[in-house]
């Protein structure tokens, strides 16, 4: 939470002055849009390589601090940002190949963010390591990450629903609920950690 609350609360604080700069009847991109859109490129991969710093230094029993691990997430936010962006494009790209190649190049290259920030290899590297070291994990990523995506998305679409229902349309709450699902998101994270620390382990012990 120390490490993520404060860039997503930012992130959702930028959102909410976006949307209300946003004309309905000229939704044009304006100066508060593009800005939420490049504070979420700036910052998803710094929080993100800092989480999974830290969640490798509680799986080696010694814990960094915050600051320790947004350093590791700046040091290598470059490469990350590179490997998320081209990670972003090849799926961009499968999708409109009638979905499904999208879906699958998402899942083989779900452990290259790992890679980037544990093994610190590059993108191109990070990504055709991933691609080669899912292989046998695909169905469990999968099924987790997709039972995730609908607890996620569906707990988001009900609470609306529930808001809408009772009357209840405050920007304030609505913010609050965002910043609340924005960190949930970090379930995608550990989940995906979890599974490439049994690759590696897994890996060790074969080698």
């Amino acid at each position: 939470m120390r490490i993520q609350l404060p860039f997503i609360i930012l992130i959702t604080l930028i959102s909410m002055s976006a949307m209300q700069s946003v004309d309905p009847e000229n939704p044009e991109l304006n100066n508060s849009v593009l800005m939420f859109y490049l504070a979420s490129l700036i910052f998803l991969p710094l929080y993100t390589g800092a989480t999974i710093a830290y969640l490798e230094s509680v799986v080696n029993n010694a814990p960094i601090s915050t600051t320790a691990a947004l350093k590791i997430g700046l040091n290598r936010w470059g490469s990350l940002f590179v490997t998320k962006l081209l990670g972003a494009f090849g799926i961009a790209m499968g999708l409109l190949l009638f979905f499904i190649p999208g879906i699958f190049i998402l899942i083989r290259w779900g452990f290259a963010e790992y890679f980037s920030i544990i093994e610190k290899t590059g993108p191109t590297e990070s990504l055709k390591n991933s691609w080669q070291d899912t292989s046998d994990y695909f169905w469990p990523l999968l099924n987790g990450l997709a039972l995730l995506f609908a607890l996620l998305l569906g707990g988001n679409l009900l609470i609306g629903l529930l808001l809408s229902k009772v009357g209840i349309e405050s920007i304030i709450i609505r913010a609050l609920f965002d910043i609340v699902f924005g960190f949930l998101n970090c379930l995608y994270t550990i989940y995906g950690f979890r599974l490439y620390c049994v690759m590696r382990e897994n890996s060790a012990e074969q080698g």
